[in-house]
């Protein structure tokens, strides 16, 4: 009798691996994406950009701050300059496509049977369905929250498959890593896990844990050399990073270092890195499930490695808590969860597509599987053209598209800022990328998205807003010297008072955008208005 192994190998290799790659496409339909430049997106490809000419983005300050992901700014740039921005959504394409096929080699190492098997089709559909946008979308509109997005998202809002295309994803790696260590390759899995820390630094811990774990797994049965050769390895890998972080955000001084460490973790990205602020139910709820996928696991590896991932994690985590170090908050000890829940996730659809498959015939199986995910990459399509999700503010189009338009060399502009009121932000962690966007003066605790894409969009240099941050101490600290002032001078009436005047001119400001309410004689020349805004030169009569 065939096993389920040969009978989904039957078909040649080229044959499997176009099938393969058509289903894992079909995915990343399902999934689909922001577009471009959206939320992160503002962050992390403002260097990139500024390097490669978009623009006049070189004199942007925020440009010319310590990068903390200069590998992906790299790579950002190259892509913008010798490809086209239409590559960075194909790039993200293909990340979705690799994060499916890392699905079917969970269920390889879990079921022990070919990802073309009826049970491996089966499979795919159910992690097409719990990724799908359609879905998320209707619980986000039908419910108020985007439920299914708890299965592929880790505690505190992180996460490895965002709206798009930014440094989080490389997550993909460490996930990759995982599975491809559980499937006997560990060497391959602790470099794919390092290469994940090369693009964005925050993975240098849960890399580091899942190192660890193998060493500790796999040491005693093919000797503690190799286990030393593999954190070796990882080691080496690293280094470039570790040697550059240490040399680029090392302490000014220790009252500026801990000042910008407060600003950091209580001012800007509490919902990250405050224990009280994201431990609710649900967060709760997605431990029990990683603790059901590690039950779940048929591979003994796999469980051991997600074991000890999981309590080194909630030990530190524990740690931070106890001590509330705001240096460990900023190193993440719970990301680990970001590649945990999906991981758990991929465990659970497997075992539910095994029963199914014993339950079902076979050809019935086939063929619903691929209606489903044909349907179901058709959904994601229609979601992405039909401009009803990923929303930001159409009011500031007319706005963008001007400033476009007449922008010159040596402008910065200045745009209207608003610091969220924490304390007004719901406990837990939520995504708001299929629900109406946070605007202005809602008091909800969440950033608003108005003017976000203001710097990116229009290609222009701006004084400060919220939503992008350096990292370097002094320059965090400068951030948010340079947020207080922009709130409070937008607060004031008198904007022809000398004082006001010679302070715009002193930092460099040439023109400001303010809501067209606020409009008003003595700000400078109009040079557009509409019923949104208005904007002003500053050194024009």
């Amino acid at each position: 009798m065939k096993t389920h192994v040969e009978q989904g190998e039957k078909v040649s290799w080229p044959g499997r691996t176009l099938a393969g790659l058509g289903w894992c496409l079909l995915f990343a339909f399902a999934h689909t994406q922001s577009p471009l430049y959206y939320s992160n997106q503002h962050q992390y490809f403002l260097h990139g950009l500024a390097w490669a000419g978009h623009g006049h983005l070189s004199a942007d300050w925020l440009a010319n701050t310590a990068d903390p992901t200069p590998l992906f700014s790299l790579l950002v740039a190259g892509v913008y300059r010798f490809l086209g921005e239409w590559m960075f959504q194909v790039s993200y394409t293909l990340i979705l496509m690799g994060y499916a096929a890392i699905g079917w080699l969970v269920y390889r190492v879990v079921a022990n049977q070919s990802p073309l098997s009826p049970g491996g089709m089966v499979f795919l559909s159910l992690l097409t369905f719990s990724h799908w946008a359609p879905l998320r979308w209707a619980s986000a509109h039908g419910l108020g929250v985007d439920y299914p997005w708890y299965l592929q998202a880790g505690v505190a809002g992180q996460y490895i498959l965002g709206p798009g295309l930014q440094p989080s994803v490389a997550g993909v790696l460490l996930l990759a890593g995982m599975a491809v260590a559980a499937a006997g390759r560990v060497g391959l899995g602790v470099r794919l896990s390092a290469g994940a820390c090369l693009i964005h630094s925050t993975y240098l811990l849960p890399g580091a844990l899942f190192t660890v774990a193998c060493m500790v797994v796999f040491g005693p049965s093919s000797g503690w050399r190799s286990a030393l050769k593999w954190g070796l390895a990882a080691l080496a890998t690293v280094t470039p990073i570790l040697i550059y972080d240490a040399l680029t955000f090392a302490p000014t001084d220790s009252a500026t270092f801990f000042e910008a460490q407060r600003i950091l973790a209580h001012e800007r990205i509490p919902h990250h890195t405050q224990i009280s602020r994201w431990l609710d139910a649900i967060a709760l709820l997605q431990y029990v499930w990683i603790v059901a996928g590690i039950i779940a696991s048929r591979s003994a590896t796999l469980r051991r490695l997600m074991l000890i991932c999981l309590g080194l994690s909630l030990l530190l985590t524990l740690a931070q808590g106890v001590t509330g170090n705001d240096t460990l908050a900023l190193m993440f000890p719970w990301r680990t969860t970001a590649v945990l829940v999906p991981l758990a996730t991929m465990i659970v659809l497997t075992r539910l597509s095994m029963w199914l498959a014993r339950k079902l015939p076979e050809k019935q199986l086939r063929r619903a599987a691929s209606f489903s995910l044909i349907v179901m990459a058709a959904g994601g399509l229609f979601l992405m053209s039909g401009r009803v999700a990923y929303r930001g503010n159409p009011d500031e189009r007319p706005l963008l598209d001007f400033v476009r338009d007449h922008a010159q060399r040596g402008d910065v502009y200045l745009i209207p800022v608003e610091i969220p009121r924490h304390e007004k932000a719901k406990r837990g962690s939520i995504s708001t990328t299929f629900t109406p966007p946070p605007r202005r003066n809602r008091d909800h605790g969440l950033i608003s998205v108005d003017l976000q894409r203001f710097r990116l969009d229009a290609g222009v240099p701006i004084y400060v807003d919220f939503k992008s941050i350096p990292y370097k101490d002094v320059e965090v600290v400068e951030w948010w010297q340079r947020l207080k002032w922009v709130r409070d001078l937008y607060q004031a009436e008198a904007w022809s008072e000398p004082a006001i005047r010679e302070e715009l001119a002193r930092r460099g400001i040439t023109h400001v955008v303010v809501p067209s309410r606020q409009a008003r004689r003595g700000i400078g020349a109009l040079l557009f208005m509409d019923e949104h805004y208005a904007l002003f030169a500053l050194n024009q009569p």
